[in-house]
This record gives structure tokens, sequence and C-alpha cells, in this order.
């Protein structure tokens, strides 16, 4: 804080007893501490707005965003690390016996926030993320399938991270039927500049797949992706 300039201020126990030169001594002090605050005081350069929005967006990893407590400053505050994927293809069971890699082909909202081979989550600082994704999952054969999906970090499985269920045969020849589980969790990163987040799925039916739904009428209604995957930073470590 800039500093305010003021002349001495009298002794008040130098003189035990009331003394009127010494109190009209204060009152003119304190009247020129009054006189700067209302003119000359400028706060320092710090302290102004951009000085804050530089402290808050200040260089770090990710480009703007300097881990801790801090993110890019806004008129409305805080921006933390934040991102939405969708992924609008239908992806295809690779077979029985073979690990899925979720994918997604579409990033509406991102800051900070990267993918990378279409698959690899990177975050901008170390800390805890809440994830939340749904699954488009679709049953074409007419028989249950088992279905399961979990975290892996850096390429290797996240233990307890596992989900199962099934999914139930087809309804008839041409409807299939169809499950969105939708499944939420706290992801903690320590490494930001080498750990990444991936999805991974299974089946025991190969007919069991993610599907995706292009725009429809009657009436009007969106597309639906095959996963709708977010990520947003909650604390740090």
């Amino acid at each position: 804080m800039s500093k305010i300039f003021n002349v001495r201020l009298p002794d008040a126990a130098a003189s035990p007893v009331y003394d009127p030169q010494k109190f009209n001594q204060l009152v003119r002090s304190l009247e020129q501490i009054v006189l700067q605050l209302n003119s000359t005081y400028n706060s320092t350069i710090d302290e102004t707005t951009s000085g804050a929005q530089r402290w808050f967006g200040g260089a770090g990893a990710g480009g703007g965003f300097a881990g801790g407590v801090r993110g890019f400053q806004l008129s409305n505050g805080i921006l933390l690390p934040h991102a939405t994927l969708f992924s609008t293809v239908d992806q295809a069971n690779a077979g029985i016996t073979s690990e899925n890699i979720l994918t997604y082909n579409n990033i509406p909202i991102t800051n900070g926030i990267r993918v990378v081979d279409n698959s690899k989550i990177y975050v901008p600082c170390a800390g805890n993320y809440l994830v939340t994704f749904t699954l488009q999952v679709t049953n074409r054969s007419n028989s249950t399938g088992e279905f399961e999906v979990w975290f892996k970090d850096t390429g290797v499985n996240v233990a307890s991270s596992n989900t199962r269920f099934d999914v139930p045969s087809r309804k008839s020849a041409t409807i299939w039927s169809h499950v969105v589980p939708a499944i939420t969790g706290i992801f903690t990163i320590t490494d930001p500049i080498n750990s990444y987040l991936e999805l991974a799925w299974w089946s025991d039916n190969i007919d069991v797949y993610l599907e995706q739904y292009p725009v429809n009428t009657a009436p009007n209604r969106p597309e639906i992706p095959s996963v709708i995957f977010t990520i947003n930073f909650i604390s740090a470590n």
C-alpha cells in the first residue's frame, strides 16, 4: 500500500496533563492525513485492478493458470481449469478380450485442459479434479452383454475405479436396447507435465458398443453424443 506522509505527532507521554497546544497539533496532523486520502493518495500499481488481474492470470503451468488457489481472473471472479468433451461418432467394441479406450472428437468448452491423441486428457496444474461422464451404451444383439468402464492414469489402470453393469438384449431385430451410465469421481493429478487421464471400457458381447444419434425431428431434438465427459478443478493437492 502507498505511504501516507505526515508531520510528527505530538508526544502525549511527555506531558500527562491536558495541553491545548498539543491537542491542536494532533488535530492539524489528522486533517493533513484526511487531505492526503481525499486528494493526493493513490494505491500502488500492484493494487490496481489490472495488477490484480496480472496476479491471478500470471504465467504458470498451462499458460495462465498459476496453480494452487490462483486462476484466470475475470470481472465475475476466478476461472478455474475445466472442460467439456464429446464424441459424435460410434465407438465399436474391438473384441471380447480387448480393452477399448474412449475417444473424443469435439471439445466445445475448455480452459487450460487439452486432449492428445483424442483420448489422453492433460490438466495444467496438480490438484483434485471432479470428473463426470455419461456413455450411450447400445446392444444390437439378442443376448445380454456385460459392460465395464474404468480410469487409467498414464496408461496404468487405477485401482478400484471399475464399474460393471448389464446391457439388456435388443428390443427387436431393428430396435436396439440402450443403457446410459452416469459416473462421477475425483481424480488426483500430482504430475501434470507427464500424467494424463484416460477412460477404458470392455464388453463380453461384440455387439455392445457406444452409439451416437443425429439430430431428429417431430419434435426437433438435438443429436446424442456417444460420450459426454466433463472435468473441473476443485482444489489443490
